[in-house]
């Protein structure tokens, strides 16, 4: 089972629900002006988002659960099982090595059928997440600061 997967997952999951369930309950109950009604709108929307993150991470998880399980079953060694015991080895020796039909192809012979799929596969390296944030954090930093009004003791300039 890739428990390092299913960790990191259940854990990005539950931030994010309880990130947005947190400010739905918030924008619902706080403060805000008597007139202000896209608040109560807003602050269902952030809990159904919070409820449908909450969901698809659960059906996330329990695929990627599956899909091991699965992929546990396949990789296991399977038999099948004979009708009868084995037939002794032919007379002549190992069967029809070198004749024509065996199986065994000659230089002048086309090549037949073969191959198998094959899995392509690529990794995404771990530190892409971790700069993707810190540029955002940086991006957010630099438009707070100088792009935003200041407000000082007197108003804002």
């Amino acid at each position: 089972m890739p428990i390092r997967e299913i960790a990191t997952k259940t854990i990005a999951f539950v931030v994010v629900f309880a990130a947005l369930l947190t400010g739905g309950i918030l924008v619902l109950y706080g403060n805000h002006a008597y007139n202000d009604y896209l608040n109560g709108v807003l602050g269902w929307i952030l809990v159904a988002l919070a409820v449908a993150t909450g969901l698809a991470g659960a059906g996330i998880i329990l695929g990627i659960v599956r899909d091991a399980r699965q992929r546990l079953g396949e990789e296991a060694l399977h038999i099948t099982p004979r009708g009868a015991p084995p037939a002794p080895p032919p007379a002549w020796g190992m069967g029809d090595v070198g004749r024509p039909g065996s199986g065994v192809v000659a230089v002048s012979e086309h090549p037949r059928g073969g191959g198998s799929p094959r899995l392509v596969s690529y990794s995404v390296p771990s530190w892409d997440a971790v700069l993707l944030i810190v540029g955002l954090l940086a991006w957010t930093a630099i438009f707070v600061f100088f792009f935003a009004p200041h407000c000082g003791g007197t108003g804002c300039t």
